[in-house]
C-alpha cells in the first residue's frame, strides 16, 4: 500500500509539471501574439503586458466565399489591449454558413489558450451576426468554458424564422420585379449562384441603383412595398451612417435571398425555404403610403401573387439539419448581455423577444438583459457603445449585479427602455 501511494504523489508530481500548458501558465512571458491553425480553422491570439487576466474571445459573422481570415475583435482591439484584455478569435473551418463548425472551433480555440498561455479568470464570448448565435448557443453549451456572452445583432429568433423571412422577401421582390429564372426556382435557388455577376450587375443594379446615383433608389414604391409586406424596418434599409462598412438592407437582402439561402439550401442538402400558412397583406396606413408613392401601383395584384405562392414547405430532412443548427433553448448559465439595433433590416429586432421567452421559459431571466442602439443599420455600433458592453458585463460578473439603464446612460444612442414586441406576422410567434 505505501509503494502504492508514493507511486500516485510521483504520478501527480510529474503531471503537474509536465501538464498542457500548465506551466506557460504560471509564468507566460507577456506580451504574446500568435496564430496557427486547429484542425484547419486560422486562429489569433493576442495577450498584452498588462493583461488583466480576462480573456476576451471574438466570433466573427457571415463570411460568404473564401477564407476568413480571424479579426483578434470587432472594431475596438487596440482599445481592448490597451485596456488589458486578452483577446482570441477563430476563422473557422471553411466559409458561408458554417455555424455548427464555428462552435467548435472557438472552443477549441479557448482549450487551446488555456494549454498555451494560461487559464484566464474569466472568459468572454461575444460576436456579431452569425458570431452573435455562435454566442447564444455556446453560453448554453459549454457553461464550464465561457463564464458571460454579449451576442451582438444575433438572428435570436433562429435559422428557421430568419430563413423564412427572407423567402417571403424573395416573394415580395418577384411581386414587385419578377424572379429571374436563371437564379433556380424561387424556393430553391441554384447552387453555383453568384451574387455580383448573377444578382447585383445584370438585375438588382439596375432595380434599385447605388447610393451615389442621382435619384437613388429607384423604383422606391415597389421596394418599399417588398420591406413593408417583409414587416421590415425602414432604417437602414436604403442607407445609414455608422462605423461599420455594411450594405443598405436592400442589397444585403437580396444577396440573403440568393446567395445564402443556396449555401443554407448545400448545407441542409435541400429546401430550407417554407411559408405554408402565410398570409401576407398590409395595414390601411401601409397601403395608403404606397398609393402616396404611387397611385398606379397595382397593391393588391402584387398581394395576390404573393398569396398565390403560400404552400412552399421544407425538405423532412433539410428542416431537420436547420432544427439541429437552430439548438438555442434559453437554457443559459451565466450573464449574457444582448445588443442588438433597433432598426435592423436584416435580422429583425424581434428576434430578441423571442429569445427573451425562452430564457423567462426556463426561469432564467436574472441572466438576461437587453440594450439597444439607436443607430440604423445591422451590427452598426460604435467604438464607444462597444466599449460600454464590456464595461458594463465586467461590472455585472464583479458585483453580480446586472446593468441596468443608468449603465448605459452616458454613452450615446444606447437604450434599455425598448420592447421590440413579438416575432413579426407572419407568422407571429
Amino acid at each position: 500500500m505505501r509503494k502504492l501511494i508514493v507511486v500516485m504523489v510521483l504520478l501527480v508530481l510529474v503531471l503537474s509539471a509536465f501538464g498542457p500548458g500548465l506551466a506557460a501558465a504560471k509564468n507566460p512571458d507577456l506580451p504574446i501574439e500568435m496564430t496557427g491553425d486547429l484542425g484547419g480553422a486560422a486562429y489569433i491570439i493576442q495577450v498584452p503586458g498588462n493583461w488583466n487576466g480576462t480573456l476576451l474571445v471574438y466570433a466573427h459573422g457571415y463570411a460568404p466565399d473564401g477564407e476568413a481570415e480571424p479579426e483578434p475583435a470587432f472594431l475596438v482591439a487596440d482599445e481592448l489591449l490597451a485596456r488589458g484584455y486578452a483577446l482570441a478569435a477563430s476563422g473557422y473551418r471553411g466559409t458561408g454558413f458554417n455555424l455548427l463548425d464555428a462552435i467548435k472551433d472557438t472552443k477549441k480555440l479557448v482549450q487551446h489558450f488555456r494549454r498555451t498561455v494560461g487559464k484566464p479568470e474569466r472568459t468572454v464570448l461575444y460576436g456579431n451576426s452569425m458570431g452573435g448565435s455562435l454566442t447564444i448557443q455556446s453560453m448554453e453549451k459549454y457553461p464550464g468554458t465561457y463564464d458571460a456572452g454579449i451576442p451582438l445583432c444575433a438572428p435570436a429568433s433562429g435559422i428557421t424564422r430568419n430563413t423564412s423571412t427572407r423567402f417571403s422577401f424573395a416573394l415580395a421582390y418577384d411581386a414587385a420585379f419578377g424572379w429571374d429564372e436563371s437564379w433556380g426556382a424561387i424556393n430553391d435557388v441554384r447552387d453555383d449562384i453568384d451574387f455580383y455577376a448573377d444578382v447585383l450587375f445584370p438585375k438588382t443594379i439596375y432595380e434599385l441603383g447605388l447610393s451615389y446615383m442621382p435619384g437613388y433608389p429607384f423604383n422606391k414604391p415597389l421596394w418599399e412595398f417588398a420591406r413593408l409586406v417583409s414587416d421590415l424596418p425602414a432604417g437602414g434599409f436604403y442607407e445609414y451612417s455608422g462605423p461599420v462598412d455594411m450594405p443598405p438592407g436592400a442589397v444585403a437582402l437580396t444577396f440573403f435571398m440568393t446567395r445564402t439561402r443556396a449555401d443554407i439550401e448545400m448545407k441542409a442538402g435541400g429546401i430550407v425555404s417554407g411559408n405554408e400558412g402565410y398570409v401576407y397583406g398590409l395595414t390601411a396606413a401601409e397601403r395608403a403610403y404606397l398609393l402616396g408613392l404611387d397611385p398606379a401601383m397595382d397593391i393588391d395584384g402584387m398581394l395576390a401573387s404573393m398569396n398565390a405562392q403560400t404552400g412552399y414547405r421544407t425538405d423532412p430532412w433539410a428542416q431537420a439539419y436547420l432544427n439541429r443548427v437552430d439548438e438555442a433553448r434559453g437554457q443559459i448559465h451565466s450573464p449574457v448581455l444582448m445588443v442588438h439595433n433597433i432598426d435592423d433590416p436584416v435580422t429583425p429586432v424581434e428576434g430578441t423577444t423571442h429569445y427573451a421567452r425562452l430564457v423567462a421559459g426556463k426561469g432564467n431571466q436574472a441572466l438576461l438583459t437587453r440594450v439597444y442602439s439607436e443607430l440604423d443599420g445591422h451590427c452598426n455600433f460604435t467604438e464607444a457603445q462597444l466599449l460600454t458592453f464590456f464595461d458594463a458585463m465586467d461590472a455585472w460578473l464583479d458585483t453580480g449585479v446586472a446593468p441596468t439603464a443608468a449603465s448605459f446612460a452616458g454613452t450615446p444612442d444606447l437604450t434599455v427602455n425598448f420592447e421590440p414586441g413579438p416575432w413579426p406576422q407572419p407568422p407571429a410567434d
